[in-house]
């Protein structure tokens, strides 16, 4: 990253704490946003598959926490976020070992097809437990950051937090091999690496990374709403991680 790019970064990070109200609120926003869209960009990165299903973890992170932060309070945060996270991290694997042997334009249908399966289920599938078309509002905020501005220094460093391991992973050996995956498994298998159990970490991994956006924007919001799982709101993220720099 260059100069220049952490200079911007800081100046957009800095100027909702001068700003206050609005330009705050919309930091939340990008923050939680800029976490899902990051877990694609990871997915891209370690296999080289574009997902259009991520607001199924994004979204289902959301209603997790919801769910459980609705039904215990705000007591229940530090069991609801690992459960949103693991939840996030199972239906990606899942979806992951369904997909193992598609690529391109096949495995971007396939996960579009599970997310809108899931948005199907939550909006109508079980309307008394999920809230239906109006969602699920009254979802408190974790204690302690009750308040905007502790509740986004948070998130800011949650998002700093993982913009630097995910820099660092990419330079770590298992990076390498999983740079090596992407550019071409087929040798990679060749050498002795685990291509599939490679592939399915990798899904997992993108998947809890996107429920943690989720989680962090219900707990923003106050509320959850089955447009969070939408077809819309992954092609959303594809575009926020392409503008933000998705490449090999």
């Amino acid at each position: 990253m260059s100069r220049w790019s952490l200079a911007l970064f800081a100046a957009f990070a800095l100027l909702p704490l001068l700003e206050g109200g609005y330009a705050l609120r919309l930091a939340m926003e990008v923050v939680a946003w800029g976490l899902a869209a990051t877990a694609l960009a990871f997915l891209y990165r370690t296999t080289g598959l574009v997902s259009l299903g991520h607001a199924a973890f994004f979204g289902g992170g959301a209603y997790a926490l919801a769910l459980l932060a609705k039904a215990f309070g705000a007591w229940a945060y530090p069991a609801a976020v690992p459960l949103a996270l693991l939840l996030g991290f199972g239906a990606a694997f899942f979806l992951g070992f369904l997909g193992l042997r598609s690529h391109g334009i096949f495995f971007l249908m396939l996960t579009l097809a599970f997310a809108q399966l899931v948005y199907v289920l939550v909006k109508q599938g079980f309307p008394q437990v999920t809230g239906g078309d109006d969602g699920l509002p009254g979802i408190p905020r974790p204690l302690g950051l009750e308040g905007e501005l502790p509740y986004y220094l948070v998130g800011l460093g949650l998002l700093v937090g993982v913009l630097l391991l995910y820099r660092a992973f990419l330079a770590s050996p298992l990076g390498l091999v999983m740079d090596a995956l992407r550019q071409n498994e087929v040798r990679l298998g060749v050498l002795g690496y685990d291509v599939r159990r490679l592939k399915l970490l990798a899904s997992g991994v993108s998947g809890a990374l996107a429920a943690l956006g989720g989680v962090y924007l219900a707990g923003y919001r106050g509320f959850v709403h089955p447009h969070d799982l939408s077809w819309a709101t992954s092609g959303l993220l594809l575009v926020m991680a392409v503008v933000g720099g998705m490449r090999p």
